[in-house]
């Protein structure tokens, strides 16, 4: 595991402060750590960062601050290349690279002024180094000196002041959300005297987009502040694990495919011996392999996209240079066939992945369809996990911690009485509906549930008909009705 930290430590002279990073560098096994609000002078910064960091290489935004350091970074030269490609006195950008594999990620360390005013030039130096980023990792992290959110006060306005709406207009401007996290809230104590004090979510973690995408298991961690008044701010870049085995899904656009329905008719047509329901689930279960089979064939459905875009500029840019060339114009009609086709099952692909409902279908932003897939599948991730003991578990080690609580919970033997009690039931249902709705299941009760899925729903063995509902207006068609129109029989 690589970690790194921003840690607000305010003041870093104190040979006290000093041993406090030196503690915390040992204790979250960090590899790059950034201490913010250093207030140390130029003329110091060896003799201090000697002192912290030891063997590490270390720099700092001392040369552009007013007063005293705010910014300084000290990295292990074993684990990491580090190159500063510009600093001010509220943010540092570098690049950092992983030397055992040469992955890149583009960081940004921040901390903010206190008054909003002359924050706003934080904002737009971080729209403009949005620009240099373009599409390759970026995280963000550090104290903003401002929530995000009305939620991140303990206490306070319930409004949405300057300073809050000015940091939301720029993350939403330079497309970056919260990194997976866990720990600590409240990033920020006042510690007053006396009485309870105001708590903020001030420091942050934040990554654009393509950082979710190459590093989906990272984690941050948000410590307690020990001797500080703000928590060590924490990502986490796990080991890669052993591949795990993927559940069978079922991608839609396949039903369009020439070969699906044989593949079905070949599968369904097959005798086998048994209940309906066991035949039933027998022949799902046999669909899986050719399924599989056709969507490999398909091939990348991105990289195909783009292939075939490139052709037909090129064909394009040939028919210019030729007008008169027939078997130009049909190779341009060819391959516009192609991509309209490939772009369609893109589309689709994307749109059933990202789970996006309140979007329909028409409006082809596929750029919207990855980043929702992304940023989804990295926000429902545990790779880090407590149990009840307070023990924690990481990686691969995860599930462990669920199958213990479950094997403990469910293993615990205590005095269970069979009999309710008298209370327990206090309204009962009319015998005559409660009647009514164990009767029989009808074939066509069949067939309207299953042709009430939802197009991109993919319900499990809970899925069932509200028989309630009956005489309600009926629900949108599935992609089932454009293929399948069943024959229930006895």
């Amino acid at each position: 595991m690589v970690s790194i930290t921003t840690w607000n430590i305010w003041g870093l002279n104190r040979p006290l402060k000093q041993k406090e990073v030196r503690q915390a560098v040992r204790d979250f096994n960090l590899s790059l750590c950034v201490i913010l609000e250093s207030h140390v002078d130029v003329g110091n910064l060896g003799k201090v960062c000697n002192s912290v960091f030891r063997s590490w290489d270390w720099s700092s935004n001392g040369g552009c601050c007013d007063k005293g350091t705010r910014i300084i970074i000290g990295w292990n030269p074993a684990i990491f290349d580090v190159m500063i490609l510009s600093q001010s006195p509220q943010v540092m950008h570098i690049q950092l690279v992983f030397k055992i594999d040469k992955r890149m990620v583009f960081c940004s360390f921040v901390y903010a002024d206190n008054y909003y005013v002359s924050r706003k030039e934080l904002w737009h130096n971080l729209s403009l180094h949005k620009v240099l980023v373009g599409n390759k990792p970026w995280c963000i992290m550090g104290d903003f000196n401002t929530a995000l959110n009305i939620e991140d006060n303990s206490m306070g306005s319930s409004s949405v002041s300057i300073g809050i709406r000015d940091f939301q207009e720029c993350v939403d401007d330079i497309e970056v959300v919260d990194i997976n996290r866990m720990g600590i809230h409240y990033t920020w104590s006042q510690k007053p005297k006396n009485g309870v004090g105001l708590m903020k979510k001030i420091d942050r973690i934040m990554g654009n987009t393509p950082f979710v995408a190459e590093y989906p298991n990272s984690v941050a961690f948000f410590k307690p502040y020990r001797l500080s008044d703000h928590c060590p701010c924490i990502l986490s870049f796990p080991e890669a694990g052993k591949v795990k085995p993927r559940s069978f899904k079922f991608a839609n656009f396949l039903v369009f495919k020439p070969e699906f329905l044989g593949i079905v008719k070949s599968v369904w047509d097959s005798t086998l011996s048994g209940v309906h329901q066991f035949r039933l689930v027998k022949k799902l279960r046999l669909l899986k392999h050719p399924l599989r089979s056709l969507l490999f064939k398909q091939g990348n459905l991105h990289k195909k996209v783009e292939a075939l875009r490139s052709k037909l500029d090129d064909i394009q840019q040939s028919i210019d240079r030729d007008p008169n060339n027939v078997d130009l114009r049909v190779a341009e009609k060819e391959t516009s066939r192609d991509l309209l086709e490939a772009s369609l099952d893109e589309e689709c692909f994307l749109k059933q992945k990202s789970k996006v409902d309140w979007l329909r279908a028409g409006d082809s932003n596929s750029a919207f369809f990855h980043s929702s897939l992304k940023i989804r599948n990295h926000c429902s991730r545990i790779d880090v996990i407590k149990d009840s003991d307070g023990n924690p578990y990481e990686g691969d080690a995860v599930f462990q911690a669920f199958v213990n609580h479950y094997q403990k919970f469910f293993g615990t033997q205590g005095d269970i009485s069979l009999s309710p009690a008298p209370d327990l039931f206090s309204k009962v249902i009319d015998p005559q509906k409660a009647s009514h709705m164990i009767r029989q299941v009808t074939e066509e009760e069949v067939k309207k549930a299953m042709f009430s899925i939802a197009i991109d729903k993919a319900p499990g063995p809970e899925f069932h008909v509200n028989r309630s509902d009956e005489g309600k207006s009926s629900t949108p068609k599935s992609y089932a009705d454009s293929f399948w129109q069943p024959t229930l029989s006895r």
